[in-house]
C-alpha cells in the first residue's frame, strides 16, 4: 500500500482512539449490567458451539436472533471476564476499523469520477471519515458493549461494499469476490436484523457505479446475499423460542397501532436529520418528550424540503444516489414499520451516519466548491473547524456513559417524562448512598407509570429501605407484589434477566421481614 494512505489510516485510527479513550476506564451501564454481569451464559465455554453453529436461535438467550453478535462478547468474555475496559477496547477498536471501512468507501465513490471532471482532493475523504468518528451520536453504540451489535452490522455491511467496489477494477466475474460479499451480508443481518439493508446497501452501489462490469457478479454479491438474509431471518422466527422466559412482553408500535406509528415516524425521522446536523439534545431514552415541539403537519413540510434538495442534488451528482442508499436503507428497519422494543435510539444512526459522511463528502467535491480555490479552502477550512466541535462533543457525550449515575441523570434531565430515566436514577442514586433523593426519584418513577408497574413500587421499596425507612419501604413492597406476583421470586427475576443480583438481594432482605 501507498505508504502516505498509511499514514492517513494512521492519523484516522489515531484520532478516534485519542477521542474514544476516555471510555475506557468506564463501568458498564444500562443492558450491560445485565447481560454481561448478571447473565452467565456469556461466560460459559459450553455455548460456543450453540452460537457459531446458530442453534441459538431456538434458545431463550438474551440476543439469541444475533448470533455473531454474541460471539464477540463471549470473546472478550473468555479474555476479561466481567472487567469492562477490554469489552471497551474491543467496541472502540472496531469503530476505528468502521472509521477505516467508511474512509475506503468514500475514496472509491469519489474515485469514480468527480463533478469537475478533476481528481478528488485527497483530504475530503480523510474530513469526511473524521466526520463519522467523532460524530457525538456514535458515542451510544461505541461506550455501551451490548450495543456493539451495530458496530458489526455496519463493519460487515461497509466491508461489503469494499469487496464489492475492488471488483470494479477486476476482470471476469470474479465469483470468489462475488461469494465474500453474500457472506459479509449474512454476518452482517446475524450481527443485527438491521443488517437487511447489506445486500440492498451492494445492490446500490452496483447500480450506479457497475458501467461496463459483468451483471453475473452482482447477481451473486447482492442476489447471494438477499438470499442468505433471507433465510437466515426465515430461521430466526421460526425457530424463536416461545413462551419466553426472557422476552415477557412483546413490543409495540408507538400509540399502539401501525397507523399511529406511520403518524409518529415522520417526527422521529426529523429527530434524528436535527440529531445528525445539531447534536445538542442526544438521550439514551426517546420519547414523545422529545418530540413534542414537533408536530406532524411541520415534519412532513421538512421532510419534503428534504426530498426536493435530494432530488436536486443527485441531479447533479449521481453519486449522490448511493450516499443516500446508505443513509436511508440501514434506517428501515428501525422505521416502526414493525413493532420494535425502542422506537427511536441513537445507536440505530450508526450505519446511516456512514451514509451522511459519504453524502458530505459528495458536497466537498462539488463543482461549485471546487471551482475557485479560495471558496474550496474556505469550506474546507469550516468543515475542519465542524468536526473539531463535534469531537469535543463526542468526548463530553461520553461522559454520559461513563457511569449508570451520569448516565440516568442525563437521560431523565433530558427526558423529564422517561419512566427508564426516574427508575434508573432512583436505583443509581440508591447505589450512591443517596437514599432520600433515591426515595424522591422512585416516587417519580411511580407516578410516571400512573402507579399500575410493580417494578416501580420495588424500586421505591429499595429506596425507602436504603434511607431506613423500612416500615414504608414494607408497605411499598406488599403494593409491588399485588401488581406483579413475580417480584416474589427474586432469583426467578434474575435469571429472566429482569433483574440483577444485588437488586435481588436486596428484595430478599425486604421480604424477609414479612409474615
Amino acid at each position: 500500500m501507498d505508504p502516505s494512505l498509511l499514514r492517513t489510516a494512521a492519523v484516522l485510527v489515531g484520532v478516534t482512539l485519542a477521542v474514544f479513550s476516555a471510555t475506557l476506564s468506564a463501568g458498564l451501564v444500562y443492558d450491560a449490567r445485565l447481560q454481561i454481569l448478571t447473565d452467565p451464559f456469556l461466560h460459559d465455554p459450553g455455548n460456543w458451539l450453540n452460537v457459531l453453529s446458530f442453534r441459538v436461535l431456538g434458545m431463550d438467550v438474551l440476543d439469541f436472533n444475533r448470533p455473531v453478535h454474541l460471539a464477540s462478547l463471549m470473546l472478550d468474555a473468555a479474555f476479561w471476564g466481567t472487567n469492562p475496559f477490554g469489552y471497551h477496547l474491543t467496541s472502540i477498536l472496531l469503530h476505528a476499523a468502521n472509521v477505516l471501512l467508511v474512509w475506503f468507501v468514500i475514496r472509491e465513490v469519489l474515485g469514480r469520477g468527480t463533478a469537475s471532471g478533476r481528481a478528488a482532493d485527497p483530504l475530503v475523504p480523510v474530513v469526511s471519515a473524521l466526520f463519522f468518528a467523532v460524530h457525538p451520536v456514535v458515542a451510544e453504540a461505541v461506550c455501551e458493549p451490548t450495543f456493539r451489535e451495530d458496530l458489526l452490522a455496519a463493519a460487515f455491511t461497509l466491508g461489503a461494499v469494499v469487496l464489492a467496489a475492488r471488483h470494479i477494477a477486476a476482470a471476469g466475474d470474479d465469483l470468489r469476490r462475488a461469494a465474500g460479499c453474500a457472506g459479509l451480508c449474512l454476518l452482517a443481518v446475524a450481527s443485527k436484523e438491521s443488517g437487511i439493508a447489506a445486500p440492498f446497501v451492494v445492490a446500490a452501489y452496483g447500480r450506479v457505479f457497475r458501467r461496463g462490469v459483468t451483471s453475473r457478479f452482482w447477481t451473486i454479491a447482492a442476489g447471494g446475499g438477499l438470499a442468505l438474509v433471507t433465510a437466515f431471518l426465515a430461521a430466526r422466527f421460526l425457530l424463536e423460542p416461545s413462551p419466553s422466559r426472557i422476552f415477557e412482553s412483546r413490543p409495540e408500535y408507538p400509540g399502539g397501532t401501525l397507523l399511529e406509528a406511520l403518524k409518529i415516524e415522520p417526527r422521529i425521522l426529523v429527530l434524528y436529520a436535527q440529531l445528525v446536523a445539531w447534536p445538542i439534545n442526544l438521550c439514551a431514552d426517546y420519547g414523545g418528550y422529545s418530540i413534542r415541539n414537533l408536530p406532524l403537519w411541520a415534519s412532513l413540510a421538512i421532510l419534503t424540503v428534504l426530498g426536493i434538495a435530494a432530488g436536486l442534488a443527485v441531479r447533479r451528482d449521481s453519486r449522490i444516489v448511493f450516499a443516500l442508499a446508505l443513509t436511508l436503507l440501514p434506517l428501515l428497519p428501525v422505521s416502526n414499520l414493525v413493532p420494535i422494543y425502542r422506537a427511536a435510539a441513537d445507536r440505530y444512526l450508526y450505519l446511516p451516519l456512514a451514509g451522511v459522511a459519504c453524502l458530505l463528502a459528495c458536497l466537498l467535491d462539488a463543482a461549485w466548491v471546487r471551482a475557485r480555490e479560495p471558496r474550496r479552502r474556505t469550506v474546507m477550512m469550516l468543515a475542519v473547524v465542524a468536526v473539531a466541535a463535534l469531537a469535543w462533543g463526542c468526548v463530553v457525550r461520553q461522559r454520559v456513559w461513563h457511569s449508570q449515575l451520569s448516565l440516568w441523570s442525563d437521560t431523565f434531565a433530558r427526558n423529564p417524562g422517561s419512566f427508564n430515566g426516574a427508575n434508573g436514577l432512583s436505583a443509581a442514586l440508591r447505589e450512591a448512598g443517596r437514599g432520600d433523593e433515591a426515595v424522591e426519584m422512585a416516587r417519580r418513577a411511580v407516578s410516571l407509570s400512573a402507579g399500575t408497574r410493580g417494578d416501580a413500587w420495588m424500586t421505591l421499596a429499595l429506596a425507602l429501605d436504603a434511607a431506613g425507612r423500612t416500615s414504608e419501604a414494607d408497605d411499598a413492597a406488599t403494593k409491588a407484589l399485588e401488581l406483579d406476583s413475580r417480584l416474589a421470586d427474586p432469583d426467578g427475576r434474575v435469571a429472566a434477566l429482569a433483574m440483577e443480583r444485588d437488586e435481588a438481594e436486596a428484595v430478599k432482605r425486604i421480604l424477609g421481614r414479612r409474615p
